[in-house]
């Protein structure tokens, strides 16, 4: 006489099932990689959420930029204004062509319109290159800090 094991059909039925699902996910519904390990990895972030993207392309864009930014600043200085140093922060979009748009201040420690719409419309004639991700636009965000360089003597 052949010695029953206990809820020997449910596991078999329990086993038969999960190699069938196992078949059918395999088959059907895991992501397909197409080889393309470019844009998988564009979408890796770094501890402060920074993509490779970001931290190549867009800083490198600013980085290129920062003597305009500059002017806008020294042509603030000229006013004699109040506060002489600070940070302003500001975030744009970049759209798939690497045009930034929605050019928004997000905090400043200066009250001038002038410095803050120089600085504006300077980010918005920035070209960036193409994202990664062409599909949709991406978000970026800066912060420039301004300090007043006082010449000594020598």
């Amino acid at each position: 006489m052949k010695k029953q094991i206990p809820y020997q059909k449910e596991i078999l039925l329990i086993a038969g099932t999960t190699l069938v699902l196992s078949f059918v996910y395999l088959l059907f519904l895991r992501p397909i990689s197409n080889g393309n390990q470019f844009t998988q990895t564009s979408m890796e972030v770094d501890k402060k959420g920074l993509s490779p993207y970001h931290k190549r392309e867009v800083n490198f864009t600013i980085t290129k930029h920062k003597r305009k930014i500059q002017i806008c600043y020294n042509i603030y200085l000229e006013t004699k204004p109040k506060i002489e140093e600070g940070k302003i922060h500001f975030d744009w979009q970049i759209d798939p062509d690497g045009i930034p748009t929605k050019v928004e201040l997000i905090q400043s420690d200066f009250t001038s319109d002038s410095l803050i719409g120089c600085i504006q419309k300077e980010i918005s004639s920035w070209e960036f290159p193409p994202p990664p991700e062409r599909s949709h636009n991406t978000y970026a965000e800066y912060t420039f800090f301004f300090k007043k360089e006082v010449n000594l003597p020598k």
